[in-house]
């Protein structure tokens, strides 16, 4: 009995390291495809803005070109006067893991050869985090998880540590949003909606205090069963 419990044994942790083995090649291939999007969709965003492809020279335009990027130092906006100006290399936080040294385009003013401010809409300044990261905040708080658990699993995800004050930045930073969303009227109605409810759990805080594990003073939290309608 002993030698049929280490084969079980055995083939157990085989097949767990297979699992991790098959979960770290998928996060490898998600991250490059994740990065090679990211790129793309950042050089798109700089042809976008000044108006000219990547190698096309920049041609003297008596019109003003004006977009809502400009210069840190003259205050210029005119994407006439920016070039292209090589990249600067930053990690970035997915839900895949971290993209490390994603390449981000830079521009260079002409006026007075000083940096322009880009604020991509693909990738926020001095945020390390991804937005797929702020969607799944959005939707674990409005399921009524914690930040603990948001906390662990992100820091998993990632593969570092990951504070429950950041968590909740994230959070309250679209909330305003989101409640926005939800108060505007429809421009266009369709003449047929769909609708499909989906079961999800909801944990909600009781009046009753109880001792944890810390013996730290909690309110007892209970699960309701409730039905998610999606239009």
């Amino acid at each position: 009995m002993s030698i049929q419990f280490s084969q079980g044994k055995l083939q157990s942790q085989e097949r767990k390291t297979i699992l991790q083995e098959v979960q770290h090649q998928m996060q490898r291939v998600a991250s490059e495809a994740i990065r090679v999007v990211a790129t793309d969709g950042l050089e798109a965003e700089v042809t976008a803005k000044l108006g000219r492809e990547k190698g096309q020279p920049r041609e003297a335009k008596s019109q003003v070109q004006e977009i809502d990027w400009k210069c840190g130092t003259c205050e210029c906006n005119d994407a006439n006067q920016f070039t292209r100006d090589g990249h600067y290399r930053r990690d970035l936080q997915t839900g895949w893991g971290t993209i490390q040294n994603l390449q981000v385009p830079m521009l260079e003013c002409q006026q007075c050869k000083h940096d322009v401010i880009c604020d991509y809409a693909l990738l926020e300044k001095y945020q390390r985090f991804w937005m797929d990261l702020t969607q799944e905040a959005l939707w674990s708080s409005r399921c009524s998880q914690s930040l603990r658990d948001m906390s662990e699993r992100w820091s998993a995800t990632v593969g570092h540590s990951v504070g429950l004050r950041t968590i909740n930045e994230r959070i309250n930073q679209v909330k305003s949003l989101v409640h926005q969303f939800h108060h505007t009227p429809l421009e266009q109605v369709p003449e047929v909606i769909q609708l499909d409810g989906i079961g999800v759990t909801i944990t909600e805080q009781g009046e009753v205090v109880v001792l944890d594990r810390r013996n730290r003073a909690r309110h007892a939290r209970q699960g309701k069963k409730k039905v998610l309608l999606v239009a």
